[in-house]
């Protein structure tokens, strides 16, 4: 799917969505599914949520980074005109090397790898250069919305089913 602004919204690409209120945080949601409302014709997508800090029974605590999100099980369906923006949800680990790219690039460093590079073959998620860095964060905790309790992130055997 196309998104207004010349965006193209796929399976399993992060979004962010028009909160409630203006001053509020837009909410952080993977696409799992794109479809058709048979009754109106109106493009639909299912979601699996991220929670920001300040969206949890906990609140924001001094530990939480700003870019920081947290995993959830929630799954939903909405419009897609509720679309504000793509953005990029990473793993610490891919936070940390895009971190260091920009970082490197503000600096005009440049990047000398010890390791060699990999083949192009070898899949890994890697933030368009020119995306702005507000759009880019990182998920390492999981949220369970129905308990309300912040946990580690699960194994990855079960983080795939959430993601299947």
């Amino acid at each position: 799917m196309r998104h207004v602004e010349g965006d193209i919204i796929r399976t399993r690409d992060c979004v962010l969505l028009k909160a409630n209120e203006d001053n509020e945080l837009p909410y952080v949601a993977k696409v799992a599914h794109l479809w058709e409302n048979p009754e109106d014709g109106e493009m639909m997508m299912s979601l699996l949520w991220y929670y920001r800090p300040e969206h949890t029974e906990q609140g924001r605590q001094p530990s939480d980074s700003p870019d920081e999100v947290y995993a959830s099980r929630h799954r939903d369906h909405n419009s897609v005109a509720c679309i504000e923006d793509k953005c990029y949800v990473l793993t610490f680990s891919e936070y940390c090397r895009y971190r260091r790219r920009l970082r490197a690039a503000e600096e005009d460093i440049e990047d000398v790898n010890i390791v060699p590079k990999r083949p192009n073959y070898y899949s890994i998620r890697v933030v368009p250069e020119n995306t702005n860095p507000e759009l880019v964060m990182f998920c390492r905790r999981a949220y369970e919305f129905r308990t309300r309790r912040l946990l580690k992130m699960p194994n990855k055997q079960d983080y795939y089913v959430v993601n299947s």
